[in-house]
């Protein structure tokens, strides 16, 4: 009995995601130096994962930063807005949609630095252990996802 009390659960479980998943926005603007491979990468890795991408090239991703709210020490080499959000650097298409799913009262989320093994820095079967962290609009953090 509780073992078909659990697959309905589960079930239930995964039409939901699936629903969810298909009502997800998935337009979303990235903000890039127009030289920066790891970038282009990571744009190629949304359109792979069925993102609408727009591409703002800039020279001086540091002003967006600063225009967006990305606290320093969570900076990246590009930036994305999608449905609000601000987000940060190689994030996974997983991680953006738990913060399209779940919607917490953030500003965004952001891998800072360059990790090795996220998208758009792979190197063969390679993964750098990094945390996904969250910021509000003070500033504040904390992490949002650990890999």
């Amino acid at each position: 009995m509780k073992s078909i009390v659990m697959l309905a659960i589960l079930s239930v479980l995964a039409v939901t995601m699936a629903l969810a998943n298909d009502a997800m926005v998935k337009d979303i603007v990235v903000y890039k130096n127009p030289e920066c491979g790891c970038c282009t990468k990571w744009v190629k890795y949304l359109q792979g994962k069925n993102y609408n991408v727009t591409i703002e090239h800039t020279r001086d991703v540091l002003a967006v930063k600063k225009r967006l709210g990305i606290p320093e020490k969570l900076a990246a080499c590009h930036t994305a807005v999608i449905d609000g959000y601000v987000i940060e650097g190689h994030i996974t298409h997983r991680d953006i949609k738990r913060l399209l799913l779940f919607r917490p009262e953030v500003k965004g989320i952001a891998v800072p630095g360059m990790p090795i093994g996220t998208p758009g820095m792979e190197s063969g079967s390679k993964l750098e252990s990094h945390n996904v962290m969250s910021f509000d609009e003070h500033g504040n953090t904390e992490v949002f996802a650990e890999h």
